[in-house]
């Protein structure tokens, strides 16, 4: 069953995490700023759980391909340098909970409601070859810039806003990998047809290129 797949997931990455051999060594980061856009229409998925409740979902194979990466200011020379390229995003959005009324009834609700979504991030030099691979995952329709923090600008619920996170493979020259590590956040608009979804889509990157030192100390 996938969701065993995904728990499983979760406690290798909190084991990951105790043996980060990163924490409190010396490294090499370089900030990483992107931005991109895109549309993208595909059929919907309708799911009906019974038991242990009676609910239903719907699903959207998407994805955030571009085909080339926009830097913007926070971008640093050497990310501008090895990190631009095509982005290959795909994903699978699930969008949250409908009641039992028939599905015609709901369509034009469910893609209002907070969902999640899963999905693989790769970047692509213009012979096809991968500078980078890894996964993304997030939330759908959510505003997480809301109060108690100072200057709120969202509400909890935000209809056509997406927040998620990066971890990626990066291959850089002279085979040496980095790790990126980063936060994405989208605003998506929603074209919904009697057979299919649409969106259009604009999306930020703000993470950090995570390289190993190859000779350094404690100052």
């Amino acid at each position: 069953m996938p969701l065993v797949d995904w728990i499983k997931n979760v406690h290798h990455q909190q084991d990951v995490w105790t043996k980060n051999r990163f924490s409190g060594a010396p490294l090499v980061t370089h900030a990483v700023s992107k931005s991109f856009k895109g549309e993208k229409r595909n059929d919907l998925i309708r799911t009906v759980c019974e038991s242990p409740e009676k609910c239903a979902h719907v699903h959207f194979p998407g994805s955030f391909d571009c085909k080339s990466l926009e830097l913007h200011r926070c971008d640093s020379e050497f990310s501008r340098k090895h990190l631009s390229g095509a982005l290959k995003a795909g994903f699978e959005a699930t969008f949250g909970q409908v009641d039992d009324a028939p599905f015609a009834q709901k369509d034009g609700k469910f893609i209002e409601d907070r969902g999640f979504f899963f999905g693989n991030f790769d970047i692509e030099d213009d012979r096809g070859n991968k500078i980078a691979d890894g996964v993304i995952d997030g939330m759908v329709n959510v505003g997480i810039v809301r109060e108690p923090l100072r200057e709120p600008a969202e509400e909890c619920h935000h209809v056509g806003r997406w927040y998620g996170r990066i971890h990626a493979d990066v291959h850089l020259p002279e085979e040496e990998r980095a790790l990126l590590v980063g936060m994405l956040a989208f605003d998506v608009d929603y074209n919904l047809t009697p057979s299919a979804l649409g969106i259009a889509f604009v999306g930020t990157l703000e993470g950090m290129l995570i390289r190993e030192c190859r000779k350094g100390g404690r100052g």
